[in-house]
């Protein structure tokens, strides 16, 4: 994140504190994440032994509740927000300065005489952030959240700490206590999902790590290419290629995953639009969060996007995981029908395996539906899945749905999908993903559209 504060250097780090306010608490008094890492460093070097030392981080609110402020009220109001919110946790930066974490995240090192102390300190800050904010008159609900790190237990670097407990603050405003204590095990898979979580945004904003590779579907009766998948891989500098199943339950942790799909549904709709000039009709199926029906204005901006690539929706399908959960059964139902009014497809993706099969089927107005290529790569000597997946052929079909196969690797299984009246399949037997360009020169090879 970009810090937009004003470093106080090590002298300030070192002033001795007080119970009097050094300053009015405010966005511009905020200093540099690089001097909380150096004030972490310093307190762990055995400086006040005799107290209790605490990080605190103080999560305000998300990106996704700042952009519904902005969008109703405009970018003064929100600044005016947290302004006075900040005032409100004056209270806590009288005896510590506050340093500036992340979007709209604050965070401190907290000295707390004994236990008590700090008990009512973490106390009081919950009640400051559960109180209603009042601006210009206007009351606007803000769920804050915070984390919190004993650093007599944290063992980590100040930035592991400090990313552990950024994480735990995000994850307290989820839980009615409205706080959680950060993860101290900081193995090398949790120092990995941090260094990704922590270095998305610049990712993103680099526009060359990111790229989408595709997938194609084909009719099974007439082996025609009718469309691609859209998937996601993330070339990182240091770790290399890294899959969508890592990076992106991480980025729906935080408020990126708005930005992240932006970002895929942009370069989907632009390529499937060229092919389309190029003489390839093909339809493109682009994985969507659940978390995206969360944003009231998602069905708006989906098609001002189309309308830009001149796209028809029909070329278009987004694709919904059936092990996800909706945040909002009722809003999400209501973009999903928005969805299809605008004439976009829906599929319901890993059919067959997640916890809620049917009643995806019931609740989400999908028009195609996946099967699992687990239960797919299976299907060929087993019996039992033989059945099942004929089963969930035939049940789609009645509802009016397509059917996919994902994961098709044996001849053999080709025909008895052919067979059961499967409509179209994806899998290594037909292509492995493979970036736009390449995919081009394989479909022109390949495929007669």
């Amino acid at each position: 994140m970009a810090d937009f504060s004003h470093s106080g250097g090590e002298a300030a780090l070192l002033q001795p504190r007080s119970d009097k306010p050094v300053m009015t608490f405010g966005p511009e008094t905020l200093r540099d994440r690089t001097d909380l890492l150096r004030e972490i460093n310093l307190v762990r070097q055995g400086r006040l032994v005799e107290r209790r030392l605490f990080l605190i981080v103080i999560n305000i609110a998300d990106t996704k509740k700042y952009d519904e402020i902005i969008r109703v009220f405009g970018y003064k109001f929100a600044d005016d927000l947290l302004g006075i919110r900040l005032a409100d946790l004056e209270f806590i930066t009288r005896r510590q300065p506050a340093f500036h974490v992340g979007f709209w995240s604050v965070g401190l090192v907290f000295e707390a005489d004994d236990e008590r102390d700090y008990e009512a300190a973490l106390s009081r800050l919950l009640g400051t952030l559960a109180k209603p904010l009042i601006c210009r008159g206007i009351p606007v609900a803000i769920k804050g959240g915070v984390g919190v790190c004993d650093l007599a237990r944290g063992l980590g670097s100040a930035e592991d700490l400090l990313q552990a407990t950024f994480l735990a603050g995000q994850a307290g405003a989820e839980l009615p206590s409205g706080w959680q204590e950060c993860n101290y095990d900081l193995s090398d898979d949790h120092r990995r999902a941090f260094a990704l979580i922590a270095e998305a945004e610049a990712s993103l904003a680099t526009n060359s790590e990111f790229e989408l590779s595709y997938q194609a579907r084909v009719d099974l009766r007439s082996w025609r290419c009718v469309g691609a998948e859209a998937l996601l891989r993330w070339h990182h500098p240091t770790l290399g290629l890294v899959m969508p199943d890592e990076f992106v339950p991480l980025i729906e942790m935080t408020g990126l995953v708005r930005e992240l799909t932006a970002w895929v549904l942009t370069r989907a709709v632009s390529q499937t639009a060229s092919w389309h000039t190029a003489g390839f009709n093909l339809k493109t199926c682009v994985n969507i969060s659940a978390k995206n029906l969360a944003e009231p204005d998602f069905v708006r901006r989906l098609a001002a996007l189309l309308e830009q690539y001149r796209l028809p929706p029909a070329f278009l399908e987004l694709e919904f995981s059936e092990r996800h959960r909706f945040e909002n059964m009722d809003d999400a139902e209501q973009h999903l029908w928005a969805l299809r009014e605008l004439g976009v497809g829906l599929s319901l993706d890993d059919f067959g395996t997640g916890p809620n099969g049917f009643t995806s089927l019931e609740t989400i107005p999908a028009n195609v539906v996946k099967i699992d290529r687990r239960l797919i790569n299976s299907v060929a000597n087993n019996a039992r899945q033989q059945a099942l997946v004929k089963s969930l052929i035939r049940l789609a079909h009645e509802m009016g749905m397509q059917v996919v196969a994902e994961g098709l690797e044996l001849p053999a299984t080709q025909k008895m999908l052919l067979d059961w009246g499967c409509d179209a399949a994806q899998g290594f037997l037909i292509n492995r993903p493979m970036p736009a360009e390449p995919f081009m020169a394989w479909l022109s090879k390949a495929f007669v559209n």
